[in-house]
């Protein structure tokens, strides 16, 4: 592991793990987003989606998830953008969850990491 990836690995509260899903994903407060982008990790604590550049950090975003079982509906903060080989990337924190919310989220976490 090189210094940026262990850098990275010790600041982040919790575990991501690799994933492929899509989710619904609103900007709130500002037109111009209102699409289905596709999740590539998740944690505890936000995702990382691929699907909209026009995100900037700052924004706050309702994301819609659909996988495994009713819809859960969350809010999370746009905290930085990068640029990978499949396209612009946006990384999102979670933002004001529910217990119930955690739990679904959690049990997404197991199911794909696992």
């Amino acid at each position: 592991m090189g210094v940026e990836a262990a850098e990275d690995a010790e600041r982040r509260a919790h575990e991501r793990v690799g994933t492929r899903f899509g989710v619904h994903c609103r900007r709130i407060g500002r037109s111009g987003v209102d699409q289905d982008v596709e999740v590539v990790d998740l944690s505890m604590g936000g995702m990382r989606i691929t699907g909209s550049g026009e995100l900037r950090t700052g924004d706050v975003v309702e994301l819609t998830i659909s996988e495994a079982g009713p819809s859960l509906t969350l809010t999370g903060l746009v905290v930085g953008n990068s640029a990978a080989a499949t396209g612009p990337s946006s990384h999102i924190a979670f933002t004001r969850l529910a217990p119930s919310t955690l739990e679904h989220i959690g049990h997404l976490v197991d199911r794909r990491g696992g």
